[in-house]
């Protein structure tokens, strides 16, 4: 189990942490014990200690959107996703307005379950607000390409993989690229998708 959370915490959480040390500076964050604690158990692999702090941190300090924001991981990862959806609706209205990467963090969350739940538009409008507050996240880019492609809108999709590659040449969208090929309407955009997987192709090989 803690390998597994240590997977869900890369992918969720540490580009996510790296970005708040560059940009955060001048934001005040919480810095109390349960609080700090949660989160160095949670990007440690331990859910179950993670848990233990971050409800301790809530019961004393309901009014910590960031203590919610990381709570929200933790439902998600054990599959429960009602309970992961109030704690990411309570993380927003809690978060300061100028705290923009998390801000964008708690959208992006939210739009990634709500795509898996397949309520498009509010998924849309939450993936559009992350990058609005966000426009240099990939994951970003890469979250609403999916959404797109699963509404059938691949001129979106691949759009935004682009914008993904932009960013990061190294992105991992390879998965979604070879979808985007067995569905491509033209020869054309078949043709468009090639030159991103070649494009795919040659970091990988560099």
């Amino acid at each position: 189990m803690k390998a597994t959370m240590k997977t869900l915490s890369a992918i969720l959480i540490c580009c996510f942490i790296s970005t708040i040390q560059m940009y955060g500076e001048n934001i005040q964050r919480p810095e109390s014990e349960n609080y700090v604690k949660g989160v160095e158990a949670l990007n440690e692999g331990n859910p179950e200690a993670a848990y233990t702090y971050l409800n301790a941190e809530i019961n004393e300090h309901p009014d910590n959107g960031y203590a919610h924001c990381y709570m929200a991981l933790i439902c998600n990862f054990c599959n429960d996703t009602k309970l992961a959806l109030k704690a990411l609706n309570s993380s927003l209205e809690l978060i300061p307005e100028a705290d923009t990467e998390y801000r964008s963090f708690a959208h992006y969350s939210r739009g990634v379950l709500l795509t898996n739940l397949k309520m498009w538009e509010h998924a849309e409008a939450d993936l559009n607000e992350a990058i609005r507050l966000n426009p240099e996240d990939v994951e970003n880019y890469k979250s609403r390409a999916q959404l797109y492609f699963e509404t059938e809108r691949y001129e979106e999709s691949l759009d935004d993989l682009t914008r993904a590659l932009k960013l990061d040449s190294k992105a991992d969208v390879n998965d979604l690229v070879l979808q985007l090929m067995a569905v491509a309407p033209t020869s054309e955009f078949m043709e468009r998708i090639t030159a991103t997987y070649q494009q795919l192709d040659q970091v990988t090989i560099h």
